[in-house]
């Protein structure tokens, strides 16, 4: 037999006004939360009860007109294809679910970078109620046109304090390098995005930090975050006079340009040379050579975004907030003690 509900048309305001005996306007102000109207409680439950047993939903598009809300909120996001925004994205879905709100992506192209306030016609024109800002663009490169629009920047920092959701770099930088060090190493180098962009900067800073503090030598090299921008990168890197005994990766896709480069080098992971991603995915356990990672709070940052947005469309004032937990330093095969100091192919 067919579930009742197949072929049965949705159920209307007017339906539950005849279903209680009541006027429309007085069932609708009931269903809408008006908090001004005197009604007796008994009645309130009444209407309630009516809608919940009809499977009554109001009229999202109408709502949004009466409350001048549209229930949507706009993420722009810098790379779709880099592995880790599908977390944060995850994170960010459950939280606007939770809030009653959907999420529109947008992906910003690294060749086009736009200021945020490009897009605040979306709240303008009444398409998005607030935006959330990952873009990979640092603090300072936005033209005069500022926001005047709900928004939060959403891991990188922005222009002004208050507005700003992101991850405990610092922290996550300490792992990376406490757990080189215990294993010995001394050289060691890092291949990440350009400084440009907020999260790089920060990590740059706090790796100088530490491995100032504990005697050891590191050397940058700053690329494109893309396979091929990661291989040039490690090429750079292994033609130095002192090779590096250990490699941290900003992201995936410079990671699998790395792997690629040091394969034609003929360099072992990690006899030759230790390695750890800054990002974290299950396909990191299934490599010929799983991958040492920093697991970062990806989709918890996700959802303190939207949930730190939805205060400021609200009218809530806000402060900038770090998102900590969990953080951990996931231990694969491609770390070990380095070997003697030997060039890389010879």
């Amino acid at each position: 037999m067919a579930p009742a509900s197949v072929g049965r048309r949705r159920a209307r305001l007017v339906d539950v006004a005849a279903a209680v005996g009541l006027h429309v306007s007085t069932v609708s102000r009931v269903l809408n939360g008006d908090a001004n109207l005197s009604i007796r409680p008994e009645t309130r439950d009444r209407i309630l009860l009516a809608a919940q047993r009809q499977g009554y939903r109001p009229n999202a598009m109408a709502r949004a007109l009466k409350a001048s809300r549209t229930g949507a909120l706009a993420m722009v996001v810098p790379l779709l294809r880099n592995p880790i925004w599908s977390s944060i994205q995850r994170g960010a879905l459950h939280a606007a679910a939770e809030g009653g709100q959907i999420v529109m992506i947008l992906e910003q192209p690294q060749d086009d970078i736009r200021p945020p306030s490009d897009y605040q016609y979306l709240i303008e024109e009444s398409r998005a109620d607030g935006l959330l800002i990952a873009t990979a663009q640092r603090s300072g490169g936005e033209r005069p046109r500022s926001l005047t629009v709900p928004h939060i920047y959403l891991n990188r920092r922005g222009p002004r304090r208050g507005n700003n959701v992101v991850m405990d770099e610092e922290a996550a930088m300490r792992l990376f390098i406490h757990h080189l060090d215990e294993l010995g190493h001394k050289r060691v180098g890092i291949i990440d995005g350009f400084t440009v962009i907020d999260t790089v900067q920060r990590r740059t800073v706090a790796i100088r930090a530490l491995c100032a503090q504990r005697g050891m030598s590191p050397t940058f090299e700053h690329a494109e975050d893309t396979e091929i921008g990661g291989y040039e990168a490690t090429v750079r890197l292994l033609s130095r006079r002192e090779v590096p005994t250990a490699l941290g990766v900003g992201n995936l896709s410079q990671l699998f340009g790395m792997m690629k480069a040091l394969r034609e080098a003929g360099a072992s992971v990690p006899d030759d040379i230790s390695l750890v991603s800054f990002d974290e995915d299950q396909c990191l356990a299934f490599l010929e050579v799983p991958i040492t990672s920093v697991s970062m709070p990806l989709f918890e940052l996700g959802a303190a975004a939207v949930r730190a947005l939805i205060g400021r469309v609200d009218g809530l004032a806000g402060t900038d907030e770090m998102v900590t937990d969990p953080l951990v330093l996931i231990e694969r095969a491609s770390t070990a003690a380095p070997r003697a100091t030997r060039r890389i192919g010879s």
